[in-house]
């Protein structure tokens, strides 16, 4: 990971059927591991005011973190974000299950499920950003 060049600030979270490890990246910053696998587009310091208030990064991830599994909650605000014409949209989630070997997409309304030892690729359309 050290060595992949870094363009601009991101959480990577590596996971298997163990253990799962988000660390920071970015072009300024070394590799740093984060306290736990929970990651909300946010890095390890703190950032300014402004910048908080527009993204609520820490709000997201003290959702997240009580959140746990449940994907209702993770596809509602504070966690599901749909302010797409200032950049902070949310494009999917994701549940990752390793120990089962699959992983299930999630948008509101519609959900993609694929298995790592049989993977069937394929493709979807969701409408983001739409007025519902």
């Amino acid at each position: 990971m050290k060595s992949i060049p870094i363009a601009i600030p991101q959480n990577v979270t590596l996971v298997d059927p163990e253990q799962a490890l988000t660390v920071f990246v970015g072009p300024d910053i070394p590799l740093t591991e984060a306290p736990d696998a929970c990651a909300a587009n946010h890095q390890h310091m703190p950032v300014p005011d402004e910048q908080e208030q527009s993204s609520r990064t820490q709000e997201r991830l003290s959702a997240l973190r009580a959140a746990g599994t449940d994907v209702a909650a993770m596809l509602k605000p504070p966690l599901y974000q749909s302010a797409y014409d200032k950049g902070l949209g949310t494009l999917y989630t994701a549940h990752y299950r390793p120990s089962e070997g699959c992983v299930t997409y999630y948008w509101p309304g519609e959900s993609w499920e694929q298995s790592f030892g049989d993977f069937v690729p394929g493709s979807r359309t969701v409408a983001i950003g739409q007025a519902g």
